[in-house]
């Protein structure tokens, strides 16, 4: 919730002190629960191999894959995801779509085409990110390059 009204709030005047406080500790919390041993899963994963392989900027992967991979992972965990839409305020909406809402109103690009990722280059990207670990820790299973193909063009 704070990095959400943070992030919104700093937008609209990137000289509120406050907001930005409250990015800092939305980003906090959020990364509290990694020191836990929470596993990040595909977005990360998929984001790595567009970072390494396509020089896309790592804070890019995750406005253009989060909303896809979330949608992916919505048969498995949908309850579970609900709290991120609520804590986004906008508890009507899948969390796929309220992230996808976040990065829009932050004018951010949403989609792999907005970072100059061609169609072309999703086969390979989808093979090489089988080898990050946090792709096979996603929360629905991930065995085969074409899911992770499936949750690309997703995003594209």
């Amino acid at each position: 919730r704070l990095l959400g009204e943070g992030l919104r709030a700093s937008h609209r005047d990137p000289a509120d002190i406050e907001a930005r406080m409250n990015c800092q500790f939305g980003v906090w919390s959020a990364m509290g629960v990694l020191q836990a041993g929470v596993p990040m899963g595909a977005s990360h994963g998929i984001g790595h191999v567009l970072g390494g392989r396509l020089g896309v900027a790592h804070g890019q992967t995750s406005c253009v894959m989060l909303p896809s991979v979330l949608r992916f992972n919505a048969p498995v965990n949908e309850a579970r995801q609900r709290s991120v839409s609520t804590a986004l305020g906008a508890p009507d909406l899948s969390a796929g779509d309220a992230v996808a809402n976040l990065v829009r109103a932050l004018g951010l690009p949403g989609r792999l085409r907005d970072v100059d990722v061609r169609r072309d280059q999703l086969q390979g990207v989808a093979m090489q990110a089988m080898h990050d670990r946090w792709i096979h820790l996603n929360p629905r299973r991930i065995d085969t390059p074409a899911q992770v193909l499936e949750i690309l063009e997703a995003a594209y």
